[in-house]
């Protein structure tokens, strides 16, 4: 019945209203008499029926002329209100009026009563109809939660209930003042009930209302997801509302990155700006995950120059301008580079590092794909060990104050290439540091990175946006994660702590189940997720479970990261840094077999390198 009134003509609408409208002035006009009369019979008897019907086409033009039916009924408002009293106010003038020049004036009480019955059943009735036809609209809305019951929550409750898509069932608050109070027609309740209200009202969409997610809220978060498939979705930055950029209902997916991180520690900030601020700083692999977070995170700290190399003409490019609508934003004067090259080429490196009188040397370049470089052994250890080499000894005869390698927690005992020639690296640095103190070398260690190219992360949410299955490689698997912000940020402040050969470890927080992180991202996509048998039996899946199958281990992979090769390491002035104490090699303890490895990688001989890696002094051993 709504859908066909709805989709009457609107002159249709028009004419029903008058119609209504015809009938409530008659009722009015009756009512007030026989209010007056006290008598039914006397009071009907004494009408003035040509009064009226003389008044009666001058109200309802009283009314269009007013905007009364301008208005659709089921978006009544107060703005309808005002002007009905105004329309039947006129009215009740000009019926008074139009008795009185008829010779049968009206008694106040009658022109009071009038107006009263009235004006009071044309919004009455306007109202219960728009509550008809929005409780009708409700049952095809989608039935949704909002997480933050302040002002932003507040905001978009109206805005959510004034649209046709989304209807409001509750508000999640863990303030004590709200819980079991009700906000525009929506109970509050306390999060902790939220399993409790999804399954009782149906809610497939939780809203979370709220500019910053607190470390509590993503704990509760993570709690509904273990037990619940719903999805989780958030509004834009207040800063984007307020300057326009986006509305409160332009709502994005609440990234898995956002439920495992922690509670942030504050930045030092001589620390953060101790290498960078006024400085020239150069950033290998400025192109990648980490590099260009590290170059987003310099270039806060506004230092003189800013040079990024990568061998990828796109990720270069793409940052440039990024950081160049920054610079125009924030009115910061620095001066962007871009080297488009290798860190393999050392008179190119060199050179970069001398004619723009480098400091700080920040090298994250390096191929970190594990299965991909056991089948590409050649060039990861060009470019992860020998890279590292060239960029070292540069960084050295230009006079660098300080080089900062980003390590990687594989190349503790390390079972794969990758691993073993991060490995390899570090000892490169490490007799570097030894053999001179011109410049500052020192590198940090941590495991993966939320959310970074080619990690897990993007790899499940692909699967799950294709149907699945999502691949686990074990059911027992577990790996450190940290959100590369927070990453880059504490690699920047390590470099301050350096003396020459540090190796800084990052605190990388409780390592996370690998099916653990599968489960709660299919669940934040609003699917059950559904664990295949050991045997791999194809199970029969409903249209909202998605598979969760494990492949077996990859090569070179392991169940478990550590980040320490012995277990000894001190605390810094950080408390998310500590700093290893390792076994370090002389540089003429590495020359012979590092020249031997050089032979084979320009002979292209994998084998043979393989063999040099395992003699090295790495722990390599294969899985």
């Amino acid at each position: 019945m709504r859908k066909i009134l709805i989709n009457f003509p609107r002159k249709l609408k028009i004419a029903l209203q008058v119609l209504l409208d015809s009938a409530m002035l008659t009722i009015a006009f009756v009512t007030a008499h026989i209010l007056d009369a006290g008598n039914f019979l006397v009071g009907v008897t004494g009408l003035n029926w040509q009064a009226f019907l003389t008044t009666l086409p001058l109200s309802i033009a009283i009314f269009f002329y007013s905007g009364v039916y301008r208005s659709l009924v089921r978006f009544t408002s107060a703005n309808t209100l005002a002007q009905l009293l105004i329309a039947y106010g006129i009215s009740t003038i000009v019926l008074w009026t139009v008795s009185a020049f008829l010779g049968s004036s009206l008694t106040w009480v009658v022109a009071f009563n009038f107006f009263l019955i009235g004006s009071g059943g044309a919004i009455c009735g306007r109202f219960i109809a728009r509550s008809y036809f929005r409780s009708q609209a409700m049952q095809d809305r989608v039935p949704v939660a909002i997480y933050g019951a302040n002002d932003l929550g507040r905001q978009l409750l109206t805005s959510l209930q004034q649209g046709v898509e989304y209807r409001p069932v509750v508000m999640l608050d863990n303030s004590d003042d709200l819980i079991g109070t009700t906000i525009g027609g929506v109970g509050v309740q306390s999060p902790k009930n939220l399993n409790d209200l999804i399954s009782k009202l149906g809610v497939k969409i939780v809203f979370i209302a709220m500019s910053e997610v607190s470390r509590q809220t993503q704990k509760e978060l993570n709690s509904i997801l273990k037990s619940t498939p719903v999805v989780i979705q958030s509004i834009p930055g207040i800063n984007d509302i307020l300057s326009g950029r986006a509305k409160i209902t332009d709502f994005q997916d609440f990234k898995i990155e956002e439920l495992l991180g922690r509670e942030p520690v504050a930045a030092d900030a001589n620390l953060l700006e101790a290498t960078t601020s006024g400085k020239s700083v150069l950033v290998s692999g400025a192109g990648g995950s980490i590099g260009s977070e590290i170059s987003r995170q310099v270039l806060g700290s506004t230092p003189k120059k800013l040079i990024l190399v990568d061998n990828s003409e796109f990720a270069l490019y793409s940052l440039e301008q990024e950081l160049l609508k920054t610079i125009v934003e924030t009115g910061k004067a620095v001066e962007i580079i871009p080297v488009l090259g290798d860190v393999c080429d050392l008179p190119l490196i060199e050179e970069r590092l001398r004619s723009h009188q480098v400091d700080t040397v920040f090298h994250t370049a390096a191929y970190k794909h594990v299965p991909m470089l056991e089948d590409n052994t050649i060039a990861a250890i060009r470019n992860n060990a020998f890279g590292t080499m060239e960029i070292v000894k540069a960084s050295i005869n230009a006079g660098v104050s300080r080089f900062i390698m980003v390590s990687t927690d594989k190349a503790v005992r390390p079972t794969n290439v990758m691993g073993a020639t991060k490995r390899l690296a570090e000892l490169i640095c490490q007799a570097y540091a030894d053999k001179q103190d011109r410049t500052k070398i020192s590198m940090v260690r941590f495991g993966n990175v939320l959310g970074s190219s080619g990690s897990v992360i993007p790899t499940f949410r692909n699967q799950i946006s294709r149907g699945g299955p999502v691949n686990v490689t074990h059911k027992d698997i577990t790996r450190y994660f940290m959100t590369i912000p927070e990453a880059s940020q504490l690699v920047i402040q390590s470099s301050a702590m350096a003396t020459g050969g540090d190796v800084f470890l990052l605190d990388m927080g409780e390592p996370i189940k690998i099916v653990d992180l599968a489960r709660t991202m299919i669940r934040l996509s609003g699917y059950t997720p559904v664990v295949s048998s050991e045997s791999q039996v194809e199970i029969p899946l409903n249209a909202d479970e998605i598979a969760i199958e494990f492949t077996g281990l990859r090569p070179g992979e392991k169940l478990y990261e550590e980040l320490l090769i012995d277990a000894n390491a001190e605390p810094t002035p950080h408390p998310l840094i500590k700093k290893a104490h390792e076994r370090k090699l002389k540089l003429h303890q590495l020359e012979d077999d590092i020249e031997a490895l050089r032979l084979s990688v320009e002979n292209l001989d994998p084998a043979q390198a393989l063999s040099i890696l395992k003699r090295l002094p790495l722990e390599y051993v294969n899985s």
